[in-house]
């Protein structure tokens, strides 16, 4: 998957009649990442590739940024977190994580500060959750800031010829930016009436020229950054352009739950610098801050041997179990086969279809008790295709209580959907190599072979909701 690469499914929730642009990837513990000036979730991609399988992460598009509209509005501070704050309460997303840089700090500490019960932790980078003057502007590029910050100048410089594209991140990381990437960036903003959201900011500045309703607002947030009982990660880049490090003491010595994290060399826009750091150093702190591991899951069987088709000896055995009736089927290799049966005549008749060149032995239900007691000890032996194979070995890599998109488990495959989607309803070793934790990215349940109710019921069982 390459750098540039940007393979998620795009989706959208109407707010005040005007579309915002977001993605939704993956399952788990719910990551929010909150973009700033001009960007958009595109600057996460690579931070939520490595993520997304083990976390739900969600990353909007400012309104007027990106892929969301851009109507007729003010585009101040305020306007964006409304956005944010309706999009966050249509989502219902509750125990979030926020993940901000730049803009996307101050929206998103203003969030954490005015519903706490739906963020929990945050993770920040490269941005400014307070006031400052121009004493602490980098030298640099105050001139340039000065003049975007002057009405005529602005609207030359920003919307006619699109500068802060064009020259501030274009020079604001240290890695050369493809011009893939930077077409990525451009797309959004084709023309002078487009790039109007992109001008509002800089005149936004919590500088000290200023008493704006916006600085006041941020400087509420500084205000009350003592009290914010949230853990926080904070990500320290060198040189950076925003935290430097006497930034970095200050909030040190404010927010009660700081924990700071050197993510080495970068400028302003560390996601294009560092995602793959960015990536691990988040990870390593939720480990350990989250409630319960999110890596942890109960052991899973291991596979003890592979075929294309087997003819050989079968034990098989009934049991009524909590799940329901199920048969069980095992070679002198590990199991082969558990599937919900109606009774004991239709769980052999069911292992004789699929098996017909097999020789039947009857066994005792006690062994299907046991296997569900401890499945980690049961050996597998799964019988297909090559490729059914792979898709039921990447099922056993999913952990209890979430769910994968048959479009996931595809590019991990480097297949089709329809396809692995083929392969999963192809699996008859139910519940331990588990193809109820596999659902439509469009939403509902999907099929499964032993029927939707039972789906239902064992996701529901491992604390999914209905996606």
């Amino acid at each position: 998957m390459g750098f540039a690469d940007y393979p998620f499914t795009s989706r959208y929730q109407t707010i005040d009649g005007h579309r915002l642009h977001y993605i939704d990837e993956g399952q788990g513990p719910t990551l929010l990442f909150l973009h700033g000036n001009p960007t958009s979730s595109y600057l996460w991609r690579n931070v939520i590739k490595p993520l997304r399988g083990r976390y739900r992460c969600v990353a909007p598009d400012l309104i007027g940024f990106g892929r969301s509209d851009k109507p007729e509005l003010d585009y101040g501070f305020l306007t964006h977190y409304h956005y944010i704050r309706e999009l966050v309460a249509a989502l219902d997303l509750k125990d979030v994580t926020l993940v901000l840089h730049d803009w996307g700090g101050p929206i998103g500490f203003r969030l954490a500060q005015k519903e706490p019960q739906r963020v929990a932790r945050l993770c920040f980078m490269e941005t400014f959750p307070f006031t400052f003057d121009w004493e602490e502007f980098p030298l640099a590029a105050r001139p340039l800031f000065f003049a975007f910050r002057r009405r005529r100048l602005s609207y030359w410089l920003l919307q006619r010829h699109n500068l802060f594209v064009e020259m501030v991140l274009r020079f604001s990381t240290f890695r050369h930016l493809p011009r893939s990437v930077m077409a990525a960036y451009r797309a959004p903003f084709p023309d002078p009436r487009s790039r109007y959201p992109i001008r509002v900011f800089p005149g936004e500045l919590p500088l000290n020229d200023r008493d704006t309703e916006a600085r006041r607002a941020i400087e509420e947030i500084e205000n009350g950054l003592d009290s914010m009982a949230q853990p926080m990660l904070l990500l320290h880049f060198h040189p950076g352009a925003v935290l430097g490090r006497s930034r970095v003491a200050w909030l040190t010595q404010r927010l009660p739950d700081l924990e700071v994290v050197d993510g080495g060399r970068g400028l302003h826009y560390v996601p294009e610098d560092r995602p793959e750091r960015i990536a691990e150093a988040l990870d390593d702190w939720l480990r350990r801050r989250l409630p319960e591991p999110v890596h942890d899951s109960p052991p899973t069987p291991e596979v003890a041997a592979e075929d294309d088709r087997y003819g050989g000896p079968l034990t098989w055995a009934f049991a009524a179990t909590e799940h329901g009736d199920m048969v069980a089927a095992w070679s002198p290799q590990g199991l082969v086969m558990l599937s919900f049966a109606d009774d004991a005549e239709d769980g052999r008749a069911q292992v004789a279809r699929r098996f017909p060149k097999a020789s039947l032995e009857a066994g005792h239900g006690d062994a299907i008790h046991a296997l569900l007691a401890a499945p980690a000890e049961t050996p597998l032996h799964l019988v297909g295709t090559p490729f059914q194979r792979a898709v039921w070995r990447a099922l056993l890599d999913i952990p209890a209580g979430q769910t994968r998109h048959y479009g996931e488990l595809a590019r991990a495959l480097n297949s089709q959907a329809r396809a692995v989607g083929s392969a999963v309803g192809s699996n008859r070793i139910a519940l331990l190599v588990p193809c109820h934790r596999v659902v439509p990215r469009a939403g509902g349940l999907g099929g499964y072979h032993w029927g939707v109710a039972r789906k239902k019921a064992l996701l529901a069982a491992e604390g999914v909701k209905e996606p």
